[in-house]
């Protein structure tokens, strides 16, 4: 933004700023893990070890085989949850661990 140029909201700058420099997957990948853990609630919460996004896939690393397994048979319900939670498509899958 040249000096001569009309003041710009200060969230399209970050935004312009953030695209420029090729962040936008980061920042991606961080708010796609806050919203599972909001998602998931504290019950789920209390048996995940970690969770990752990678190239649309959110993973999800479980302790418990039984609660794998159940995760696992509502992937896609898990799944729409999590993208309504960040308003767009960001997630294209959940692997469960």
């Amino acid at each position: 933004m040249a000096f001569g140029d009309k003041p710009q909201p200060l969230g399209d700058v970050l935004q312009e700023l953030i695209e420029k420099m090729g962040l936008q997957h980061r920042i991606d990948g961080a708010r796609v893990v806050e919203a599972w853990a909001f998602v998931a609630g504290p019950q789920v919460n209390a048996v995940t070890d970690n969770a990752w996004y990678r190239k649309g896939k959110l993973y999800v690393r479980i302790r418990s085989a039984a609660w794998r397994h159940e995760l696992h048979l509502r992937r896609n319900e898990w799944l729409r949850r999590v993208n309504d939670e960040l308003g767009r498509d960001i997630v294209q899958e959940i692997v469960f661990r």
